[in-house]
């Protein structure tokens, strides 16, 4: 039987400020990506002293601010509105890759194989212009779909580090169609996380102009 190497532990000395400020010492001192919202991040943490996992750092920093952390891959985790306020926040278990959606668990397979659906159609939105074409910026965006597939509802939840393109973004996933309905069950608001690509990696815009007319636009 393998056995499981034990998680890193660290010693933390957060103290208790505006969330944003404390969630950046929290990532220069783990590595880890966090996205959180610009009104969440104003809410004020709670202190985080002592030697803890990267998952209790954030449980502690988190407690009280009816807020809580969902890993969205590897190396990325997202901050949104606790589900259950009053609850022990539950631990940060792996995400499907670059997708994440409110609870929603890996084995539903309907619901996978359309949160992929939506993931492509975002990205092949996205690569309609040079301005908002995905790869060198991380992005993390909450959709809503209605019952035809298209986007009625959705916001930012991180930046992509220049306003301009930010602004682009929304205007190219304001109703954006998947191209068929969701399932009835699905649960909503979806989570999308777009990732950088590392270094010599096949842009995934490439794939979707050479399929269409061979043209970058």
């Amino acid at each position: 039987m393998a056995s499981t190497a034990p998680a890193a532990r660290i010693e933390f000395d957060i103290a208790a400020q505006r969330l944003g400020d404390a969630i950046a010492v929290y990532s220069m001192v783990t590595g880890l990506d966090v996205l959180i919202d610009g009104e969440h991040a104003q809410r004020l943490s709670s202190t985080v002293r002592g030697t803890m996992t990267a998952p209790e750092g954030l449980e502690a920093m988190l407690a009280g601010t009816g807020l809580e952390a969902r890993r969205a891959s590897a190396t990325s985790v997202v901050i949104r509105a606790s589900r259950f306020p009053g609850m022990k926040a539950l631990p940060l278990l792996p995400e499907p890759a670059g997708m994440e959606a409110s609870g929603f668990n890996e084995g539903e397979v309907l619901h996978q194989s359309y949160a992929a659906q939506v993931q492509q159609a975002l990205r092949s939105t996205l690569c309609a212009s040079t301005q908002t074409r995905p790869g060198s910026y991380r992005l993390a965006l909450q959709l809503h779909l209605d019952a035809r597939g298209t986007v009625d509802r959705f916001r930012l939840l991180s930046t992509t580090g220049v306003s301009d393109r930010d602004a682009a973004v929304q205007l190219k996933v304001r109703g954006m169609s998947v191209g068929s309905p969701p399932p009835p069950s699905l649960p909503q608001p979806l989570v999308v996380l777009l990732l950088p690509e590392g270094p010599g990696a096949q842009s995934d815009c490439e794939a979707s102009v050479s399929g269409a007319d061979g043209r970058v636009p």
